[in-house]
């Protein structure tokens, strides 16, 4: 599998489960993102949950969009979307590219 730093495309989903589902929700995520990250076209990801327990962010790091494209059709990428929409309230996704690194610095 390839680094995060090859990945030149990010792709950030911001998650809005419903309120009573939310401890279900981040639950199930964690369950799936291991297998998904095991599928070649995803070189890393990070997700995040708000300390108000109101949303939850994925970044995903891709090669590029035919690599997103690819993970995004995979069957277990569907298989895991339709256990987490009964789930949600909302989710949105977008594009990002990497334009700066700030890398942590000796204690």
């Amino acid at each position: 599998m390839q680094s995060a730093n090859d990945a030149n495309l990010i792709n950030i989903t911001i998650f809005t489960p419903k309120p009573e589902h939310f401890s279900a929700f981040v639950d199930t995520h964690l369950e799936g993102l291991p297998g998904l990250g095991q599928l070649s076209q995803s070189l890393a990801a990070q997700f995040y949950v708000a300390k108000d327990g109101r949303r939850a962010i994925l970044v995903s790091h891709f090669r590029d969009e035919t690599h997103l494209g690819e993970f995004q059709q995979s069957e277990a990428l569907q298989a895991h979307r339709s256990r987490l929409r009964p789930m949600l309230e909302d989710a949105e996704s977008g594009l990002y590219d990497l334009v700066y690194v700030r890398e942590p610095q000796p204690a």
